[in-house]
């Protein structure tokens, strides 16, 4: 993902432009080159594996849910009889790693009609308001199934080292 990163931004700033001509691939190798000076790519966690089919399964959940919160809220706006009915949802993450969470947290965010509201610790929690909740158990099998969505699309590779209990000698 990383070494992606030059050619993502490069490819961004060729869109920006409208056009791909050797002054705007000149200019913009240059700009990344620039930003990855000033601003060095460091490693701040666990490297993340990803798996390419439950990365598509994900993003077409993503895409499939974002089309339905948008027809839901717009229904709602334009419509002369009001069915809001927010409410809190409280859902425990059985997955809790730093890294479902904040996929979690921003793929809710990004709907239209739900927002996180906060994150317990312990045990992993999100709070999850909704605009439109008019099921109490659908809504939380909706965020169990974007959990396990995310939790099939990338995972952190776990250090087996920082797994071992450090021990000042062998039980026995």
């Amino acid at each position: 993902m990383r070494r992606a990163l030059p050619l993502f931004l490069l490819g961004l700033w060729l869109l920006a432009w409208g056009d791909v001509s050797v002054a705007n691939v000149v200019t913009g190798v240059a700009l990344v080159v620039v930003l990855f000076l000033v601003f060095p790519v460091k490693r701040h966690g666990p490297r993340v594996r990803v798996h390419p089919l439950g990365l598509a399964r994900l993003l077409g959940y993503v895409v499939v849910q974002l089309v339905v919160s948008n027809v839901l809220v717009a229904r709602e706006i334009v419509s002369h009889r009001s069915r809001v009915r927010t409410g809190v949802i409280r859902y425990e993450v059985e997955h809790p790693s730093d890294l479902t969470v904040t996929l979690m947290s921003n793929i809710l965010a990004l709907s239209p009609g739900t927002m996180p509201v906060d994150v317990i610790r312990q045990p992993t929690t999100i709070l999850v308001h909704f605009l439109l909740l008019s099921d109490v158990d659908a809504a939380r099998r909706a965020i169990g199934r974007l959990e396990t969505l995310v939790v099939g699309a990338v995972e952190p590779e776990v250090d087996v080292d920082a797994t071992q209990p450090a021990s000042g000698g062998e039980p026995g």
